[in-house]
């Protein structure tokens, strides 16, 4: 072999260089598209770090190989999967994985279009197999789109529905008929029964507790023991990442069921976010709400994967053209309101408070009375609990918003027409440790307890109970 055919890469390396100018090209686009460029060159050199040793060797691997140019496409692909490798192993080694990835992804919207230029005439030779691909695609998205509702019901949300409300299932974990977490049936609450219906998210549901110890259980056996002479009836109405918006739905439906003489709706620090969402949804499907399809499951799962709410809106946000000044109909992040100043976050308050007013009001209507708690996250009242918590990187507990919904709901509800209490200090005062889970916010058993005694002592103390 001659020095000049040594002097040269392979058609393999060839394709080796391809990619990695093309990665260059893209980084520098990316950086003039988006407006978080400093953090996307310090996150994609993060990968760098893992992915150019692996070029090298491989470059090495096919120096003064005889040209192959058929084989460059395989080298483009060598150098692609060797980038995804080089991003997982900087994931392994980096505090903010879920950050990394959404710079990553960013990247990839710029420089994948760029590779298939870049193959664009070996694609074209190769039509054949384009083609085989495009029709193999098609029939797995048909396959998908077909099996989809069957997949969705029996294999990744069993126990929910799959409109927008996304509601327990009837007679499936501990729900009723009614998809309500409770032993008994709406038959089982009588007129001349003293009955409370429990509204909330998944701090009021705990499915992941006994029902002996969810604290709608446990104000029951402390309402009763305040009434003997009398039947006392509690309906935990909860479900998993529910919120005013989509109870005051339920409420509508299959409150009035429950015959209840008091509705008591329990008010997490998801819930902001949640009605947003739930809003836009049902503005867009309607008041059906639509069904989940496995498409929006996916997408759901990659944005949460990537630590985001939604990954469609987080990128949109960040191109150049975007509109700041407008503010987007729902916060990328969960938890907006921990880092923003209460002028800018409270606005987005008011779907949540429009909604507890609208709930305020469907008990009346039945009858009820109706009063509002608001429940602290371990972040608001003592830092040390669930260690193992993978929300701590979205919810610090020394964010300068961390008490703003506390003071938004004291200055309502003094117009409000209902009592409004916070639950706050009970869970500063109460000594017992921990209250919440070792690796999720969501309360133990102890948590439950503080939250029933204190519920049942406010509930006494606005004349709410016999």
């Amino acid at each position: 072999m001659s020095s000049g055919a040594r002097a040269r890469p392979s058609g393999l390396g060839r394709g080796l260089l391809e990619a990695v100018l093309s990665a260059l090209v893209a980084a520098g686009l990316a950086c003039l598209l988006f407006t978080n460029g400093g953090r996307l060159r310090a996150e994609l050199g993060r990968v760098a770090l893992f992915w150019v040793p692996m070029l090298a060797v491989a470059w090495r691997a096919q120096w003064g190989r005889p040209p192959e140019r058929d084989r460059a496409g395989e080298g483009i692909g060598l150098a692609f999967l060797g980038f995804v490798v080089a991003a997982v192993a900087a994931a392994l080694v980096t505090g903010s994985p879920g950050r990394l990835a959404r710079h990553v992804a960013q990247f990839l919207v710029v420089w994948l279009p760029l590779l298939a230029l870049v193959g664009l005439v070996r694609m074209i030779r190769r039509w054949r197999d384009l083609l085989v691909l495009a029709v193999s695609v098609a029939a797995c998205l048909a396959v998908l789109r077909l099996a989809g509702p069957f997949l969705m019901r029996r294999v990744i949300v069993p126990r929910y529905t799959l409109g927008v409300d996304h509601r327990p299932r009837p007679r499936t974990g501990g729900t009723n008929e009614d998809g309500v977490y409770s032993r008994l049936g709406p038959a089982d609450f009588r007129d001349e029964d003293f009955n409370v219906v429990c509204l909330g998210d998944s701090f009021t549901a705990n499915p992941h507790l006994p029902d002996e110890v969810r604290w709608p259980s446990r104000l029951e056996r402390l309402l009763q023991s305040r009434m003997p002479g009398q039947r006392v009836r509690v309906a935990n109405f909860g479900w998993v990442s529910s919120s005013p918006v989509l109870q005051e739905r339920q409420l509508r439906e299959i409150g009035a069921r429950y015959k209840p003489d008091l509705v008591l709706q329990a008010f997490d620090m998801t819930d902001f976010h949640d009605d947003l969402v739930a809003r836009d949804r049902l503005a867009r499907l309607g008041t059906g709400g639509g069904d989940v399809s496995i498409f929006r499951a996916f997408r759901v799962g990659a944005s949460l994967a990537l630590g985001v709410e939604d990954y469609g809106q987080w990128l949109r946000e960040r191109y150049r053209w975007a509109h700041p000044e407008s503010s987007p109909a729902v916060p990328a992040s969960r938890y907006f309101f921990l880092f923003e100043p209460p002028e800018a976050s409270e606005p987005y308050f008011a779907a949540s408070w429009e909604a507890i007013r609208a709930t305020a009001r469907r008990a009346q209507d039945m009858g009820a009375r109706y009063v509002l708690f608001i429940l602290p996250r371990y972040q608001q009242y003592d830092a040390r609990e669930s260690p193992r918590d993978p929300e701590r990187r979205v919810f610090p507990d020394d964010a300068p918003g961390l008490l703003v919904p506390f003071a938004y709901f004291a200055r309502q509800a003094p117009a409000a027409g209902f009592p409004v209490h916070s639950l706050r200090e009970d869970f500063l005062a109460d000594p017992a440790f921990p209250k919440c889970r070792s690796d999720d916010p969501h309360w133990n058993a102890e948590g439950n307890r503080v939250a029933a005694q204190a519920i049942e002592r406010d509930l006494r103390a606005d004349g709410l109970v016999p």
